[in-house]
């Protein structure tokens, strides 16, 4: 066995809540899913710091972490060494453990020295820990932190490989993420996909109905591709993007967006006329009874921090408010806008449209329904804001899943949700998207009735419930995509692969049609 194949069994069969406790941490500030979290960064880590177990204070003092020696701090957990490794100019002391074991308990046991102070506060997701440690002085890499998230699904697969798990193989072919199946004419709207490896830097070329062609999209340097698009005729439209001998044809159903509301009275905020001479938010003419104008219809529909509603102050709370408001619209998972609202163009036409997103606290728990909104429970945490649509599409599978088989399954956990977006929208550091309401975390159901805290792979892990979590969420019209790492539920067609979801359940919705 390869001596990274040791580590990582190892680690994954260790207990690390005993170990932490054991040294001290505040093993309350610190649930099961960061325990996960934190097994799976820091292996990641160590990947980086030994070059994947292969370099020399690897081999000769099972120091995965470069770990150099601290007197007394290290004393009882590891002895000295001193050694001359390529990064540093002269010999050097480092820590020598006597086995993978010594060096797992050793590791944390240098993380409980002083100027890591707090480091539980820093446990929630992997950008957080590894850019703590970077900040107190752990490398002076600039580029550290991204070399350590870049070794992140490598350190995943390790683990899942320790627990007997096979995850596939990066995509050889030109595969489709999220595209939405119905648009409205004029609506923007993201299409998403993912191509080998070996494309990368390559240009996808793009052709409308078998006639039109349109500007190509290159492919990142990770292999993701992503395209934004309008139509602005109605029918049944075709997109046909291609590479080589690759394609992939995607169908879509163009609709005229409806003069009288689709959704329900009681959730859509009603069709508003809103007259505007002159654009609105940044680099706009902003006159004074626009600016009112725009601010009023944002704060009735939920986006408060714009101010006062009868002043024509305009600030920083006005432009985010836009900016939320554009990515939204187009379906975006992330903040993508001009903070503009121009006349008669699509944002204005949204405001004024009687489905106009909401920006709202998410449900709460009904346990009666078998819903439980986990998220709105954690006082320390405030990603519990979204669209009304999310909401509305929440509360929809909660409804599906109690009737389609919780009825029949009555000691079967809930429909639990965790995260979706900040009171204001926006950057979290928490998540790579999750900025615009249009998202939502599930925890994964155990077969105790209980849920969260595991992984797919864990004993506890109820399948069953999961899959009919995942048949209840992609029965919804407005749902686009859902990641999840069950190979199972994966190759069933109910989920997709994605790094970091192997704890957790993602699904995301498209806008529906303007109203």
């Amino acid at each position: 066995m390869l001596l990274i194949d040791d580590l990582s069994n190892k680690y994954f069969n260790i207990h690390l809540g005993t170990i932490l406790t054991k040294l001290g941490f505040d093993d309350a500030k610190i649930t099961d899913i960061n325990l996960l979290i934190l097994k799976e960064i820091t292996l990641a880590q160590w990947l980086l710091e030994s070059a994947r177990a292969s370099s020399e204070l690897a081999i000769k003092a099972n120091n995965f972490a470069g770990l150099k020696w601290r007197d007394p701090d290290m004393k009882g957990f590891a002895e000295s060494l001193k050694l001359k490794v390529p990064s540093e100019p002269e010999e050097v002391e480092f820590c020598q453990f006597t086995d993978i074991d010594a060096f797992i308990v050793g590791y944390w046991k240098f993380l409980t020295r002083s100027p890591y102070k707090g480091l539980e506060e820093h446990t929630n997701t992997p950008e957080n820990f590894i850019g703590f440690l970077k900040s107190k002085g752990y490398s002076a890499d600039p580029n550290y932190v991204t070399k350590v998230i870049g070794l992140l699904p490598e350190a995943q697969k390790l683990l899942a490989n320790a627990a007997g798990v096979i995850i596939p193989s990066p995509v050889e072919q030109l595969q489709l993420i999220r595209a939405p199946q119905e648009v409205g004419v004029g609506q923007n709207f993201n299409i998403e996909g993912v191509a080998s490896l070996a494309d990368s830097g390559k240009v996808l070329s793009v052709m409308i109905d078998d006639r039109f062609p349109v500007e190509g999209v290159k492919i990142r340097q990770d292999g993701k591709w992503q395209l934004q698009f309008v139509f602005n005729q109605a029918g049944d439209r075709t997109m046909l993007i291609a590479i080589d001998d690759q394609s992939l044809e995607i169908k879509f159903k163009v609709v005229v967006p409806a003069s009288q509301p689709t959704g329900s009275a009681s959730t859509d905020s009603g069709a508003k006329v809103i007259k505007l001479s002159g654009s609105v938010g940044v680099g706009g003419v902003n006159n004074p009874d626009d600016v009112k104008a725009v601010k009023a219809r944002l704060h009735e529909l939920g986006y408060t921090w714009v101010g006062n509603p009868n002043t024509v102050v305009r600030d920083r709370g006005l432009d985010d408010a836009i900016q939320l408001f554009q990515s939204i619209i187009a379906g975006r998972s992330t903040i993508q806008g001009d903070g503009r609202v121009d006349v008669d163009e699509m944002t204005h036409q949204w405001l004024q449209a009687a489905n106009a997103p909401k920006w709202v606290l998410m449900p709460t728990s009904e346990p009666n329904n078998g819903f439980i909104n986990g998220e709105l429970a954690q006082t320390n945490d405030n990603h519990d804001f979204g669209t009304h649509w999310l909401a509305n599409t929440i509360k929809d599978i909660a409804e599906d899943y109690q009737n389609s088989y919780r009825n029949t399954h009555a000691n079967a956990a809930p429909f639990a949700i965790n995260d979706v977006s900040l009171p204001h929208g926006g950057d979290t550091p928490d998540h790579e998207g999750h900025e615009t309401g249009m998202m939502c975390d599930v925890f994964l159901p155990k077969k105790n009735g209980n849920f969260g805290g595991i992984f797919w792979s864990s004993s506890e892990y109820d399948r069953d419930a999961t899959r009919a979590i995942l048949k209840s969420i992609r029965k919804q019209k407005l749902v686009r995509i859902v990641f999840f790492n069950d190979p199972q539920l994966i190759t069933e067609g109910l989920c997709k692969l994605a790094s970091g979801h192997d704890h957790h359940i993602h699904f995301e919705i498209n806008p529906p049609v303007r109203a």
